[in-house]
């Protein structure tokens, strides 16, 4: 017997696949989702298997995500739309067949991170496909599968240390605190850029593990991206191990706290321009224009 076009599906019965690709969840694309599915519905149906006693959303994360944050904030319209249950196409997929499903339809999006794209690719390699096969099924160019498998491989060594890419620092009621692994994906490109200019004898990957024995899962993507900034400013914190802990304590003690900021598009183009000319990052000279701003109050 044929399965219908969709099943409704209870949304508690629902949860993101064990080989679902997709690592980050950036909480502001989520609330847009959620927002634009109270007006418009459900476009698609998440494509669902059998998983754990429920079922594994294979893809659609960023609409499972957008459909609990109705059901906490706006239940009038989660009710209205999804208090029958959520649609979904239910498929008997094994482990490969689900990934691949999972990378083809954020690859053909764009909506993955490098490193989400490199961690399914290095995945599907570890499953026993090939480059060829892999780039046949996917229609990823094998030099792409490349540079990706190996972007994951650096931060791969430092998977102790990290976890998912969330906005601000981690919690400190963690008892085993992680570092942002977008951030180190981050550190690991400016060294490769550094390697191929020569300005550092150094591999990314021990750089990357390095910055997270430093860091001690302290600091956010956003400080991550503040300490690789440093790096390319002055490639010699690459080499010395002191200077760089020096720099990540310092951007510690500042107390950087990430936060979505709408900025006028002249005004940014300032901004960056000033950044540019002192040397710095467009973080650090928002925040020098903010704080000078304030003392002249």
């Amino acid at each position: 017997m044929e399965l219908p076009q969709y099943t409704l599906l209870p949304l508690e019965a629902l949860k993101p696949s064990s080989v679902n690709v997709r690592i980050v969840v950036n909480p502001e694309a989520v609330r847009r989702l959620a927002e634009d599915i109270a007006v418009r519905g459900l476009l698609h149906p998440l494509i669902v298997r059998p998983e754990g006693g429920g079922y594994g959303v294979v893809c659609g994360r960023m609409r499972l995500e957008a459909i609990r944050l109705l059901q906490r904030e706006k239940p009038e319209a989660f009710q209205r739309l999804f208090g029958g249950g959520v649609p979904c196409v239910v498929r008997e997929l094994d482990d490969r067949e689900a990934l691949e499903l999972s990378l083809a339809e954020n690859i053909r999006q764009n909506t993955l991170t490098p490193e989400e794209i490199g961690r399914g690719l290095a995945r599907l390699y570890e499953m026993g496909l090939s480059e060829e096969e892999i780039r046949q099924r996917l229609l990823v160019e094998v030099d792409t599968i490349r540079r990706a498998i190996k972007l994951y491989s650096r931060l791969a060594v430092a998977l102790d240390f990290t976890s998912e890419s969330k906005p601000g620092r981690p919690p400190l009621r963690s008892t085993k605190r992680k570092v942002s692994r977008a951030g180190l994906s981050t550190v690991a490109r400016v060294v490769e850029q550094l390697q191929l200019k020569g300005a550092a004898d150094v591999k990314p990957e021990e750089i990357v593990r390095r910055v997270a024995e430093l860091s001690e899962g302290r600091l956010s993507t956003g400080e991550l991206k503040l300490v690789a900034e440093r790096i390319k400013r002055d490639p010699s914190l690459a080499t010395d191990e002191n200077k760089l802990k020096s720099i990540i304590n310092e951007i510690m003690q500042v107390g950087y706290v990430e936060r979505v900021v709408l900025l006028r598009k002249d005004l940014i183009g300032k901004i960056e321009n000033l950044a540019e000319r002192e040397g710095i990052s467009f973080d650090e000279e928002l925040n020098k224009i903010i704080e000078k701003a304030l003392l002249a109050l």
